[in-house]
């Protein structure tokens, strides 16, 4: 189930929720009172919002149409890659942490991709969680290739931004 919602609204578009005791954007505001209404439970923790804002794990900036991941995740992950490719062996399941990892990354790295290759050829047909896989020099060239690309790496920006009127440039009218 999804027990998120999301919508946008001005910046200056607030209200003042008496239960959580503050200001909050209106529409979630006429929300959440419709929920109160209807007895549908909710927390304070859960009523995020602002830019940047937090999206299973990622940093999504509406107003400057971006997503990229917080610094120490991001650090983390790097440093872990390197890690991994400095070492000799690591067991399957330790080579299945990290190729979960990266590919959670993906969502705001979706060119590093292909850094995987190597990675999924040596996991390929091993079964047994504690069975040690050696890390070659294809695997260690492909893990370091992906830390010095998100390094260097911002995320992904969903649209150029650029200023439109909706009136004098709009082709529909309802």
């Amino acid at each position: 189930y999804v027990d998120d919602c999301y919508s946008v609204s001005l910046a200056n578009d607030l209200d003042f929720y008496e239960p959580y005791s503050c200001r909050m954007p209106r529409e979630q505001v006429i929300l959440l009172r419709l929920w109160d209404h209807l007895g549908i439970p909710h927390k304070a923790p859960k009523q995020l919002w602002g830019t940047p804002l937090a999206v299973i794990g990622f940093l999504v900036d509406p107003n400057a149409l971006t997503a990229t991941m917080p610094l120490d995740s991001k650090t983390d992950l790097i440093n872990h890659a390197r890690e991994f490719a400095a070492s000799r062996r690591r067991t399957l399941h330790e080579w299945q942490q990290l190729t979960g990892w990266m590919n959670w990354s993906f969502n705001v790295f979706p060119l590093l991709r292909p850094s995987l290759s190597n990675v999924y050829s040596k996991m390929s047909g091993k079964l047994q969680p504690s069975a040690l896989i050696y890390i070659n020099k294809a695997v260690r060239t492909e893990l370091e290739w992906f830390a010095n690309h998100v390094e260097i790496s911002s995320g992904v920006f969903f649209f150029a931004t650029i200023d439109w009127n909706l009136f004098t440039e709009s082709d529909l009218t309802i």
